[in-house]
């Protein structure tokens, strides 16, 4: 008797799923992306090159700190610039949704449980800071190796320190009230709902564009590189330490974005994270440590 003919097995191939059509003509993403993109570094590097100082202290009159930081030095002062700075966003901003408008799913802003994104966003605050200081012990543990091969003082890593004086007078921390904006409006409001509302319309505007639509963790991956790029290079006035960490801030900031899909985690673990540092800045001037630190 002979044996029945095998059967093949393999599932059949199914055709890949095609891409869903685009939302909005190509041509109204770029004009998008060109408006809201280059905000980081036309408050970063242009205007502060043009006027010298700190741009909205010369345009309203203000008093710098005399270290000449972004941040003024008194509380009334600081809520004027806050103000003056969620103002110009919302201007890009809306400009850009002239071109490209959003709702609440391109910009991941839906709110499924209130205080999820409260716990998730102190949790990732943590791992930020930890993945920041991994990132600034590589960096200076490389560049004490290849100093120390080229023969140079350990004393030239000072060069490589953020100047955290360059955005704010650590002496206008010793004021509580001062204290009381730095870490609530200014954190929460004026840094974690301005920057990620960016993060969250540029990485839209890229997904428009990229050739995968931002479907595949290549294309995700791609898109949170370059605006984290343009988010460390907005903020050049702290050095290139500032723009490193600044830069390895925005990828862990657009990952938390994409991972849980929202907003409001990721602009409560960027709060977190500038309100803690903030605190820690006050701490260590208060102690005394910060001149030791400067000169280390």
């Amino acid at each position: 008797m002979d044996a029945p003919p095998a059967l093949d097995t393999a599932p059949p191939t199914l055709p890949a799923e095609p891409l869903p059509p685009p939302r909005h003509a190509r041509w109204r993403s770029w004009a998008a992306l060109l408006v809201l993109a280059p905000y980081p570094l036309l408050l970063g590097i242009v205007l502060p090159w043009v006027f010298k100082q700190p741009w909205f202290l010369q345009l309203t009159g203000q008093e710098s700190a005399p270290t000449g930081s972004i941040l003024p030095k008194t509380v009334s002062d600081l809520l004027v610039v806050g103000a003056e700075n969620m103002v110009i966003f919302a201007l890009f901003f809306l400009f850009a949704c002239a071109f490209r408008g959003f709702n609440r799913n391109d910009l991941f802003a839906r709110i499924s449980c209130w205080w999820r994104p409260w716990a998730w966003g102190l949790l990732h605050s943590v791992a930020l800071r930890i993945l920041v200081a991994v990132v600034v012990l590589t960096v200076m543990g490389i560049l004490l190796a290849v100093g120390h091969l080229a023969g140079q003082s350990p004393e030239a890593l000072k060069e490589f320190r953020p100047n955290v004086e360059k955005l704010v007078d650590p002496g206008a921390l010793r004021d509580p009230a001062y204290l009381l904006v730095a870490t609530t409006l200014i954190s929460f409001v004026v840094a974690g709902l301005r920057e990620e509302l960016w993060r969250a319309g540029v990485l839209r505007q890229l997904f428009d564009l990229l050739p995968d639509r931002g479907q595949t963790t290549r294309g995700k991956v791609t898109a949170v590189i370059l605006a984290a790029v343009v988010f460390g290079l907005g903020h050049w006035p702290q050095g290139l330490a500032g723009v490193a960490l600044t830069g390895t801030l925005g990828l862990g900031l657009g990952a938390i974005l994409l991972y849980h899909r929202s907003l409001w985690v990721a602009v409560l673990a960027h709060g977190f994270f500038d309100a803690t540092s903030f605190a820690l800045l006050a701490a260590v001037e208060r102690m005394g440590l910060l001149d030791k630190l400067k000169g280390a």
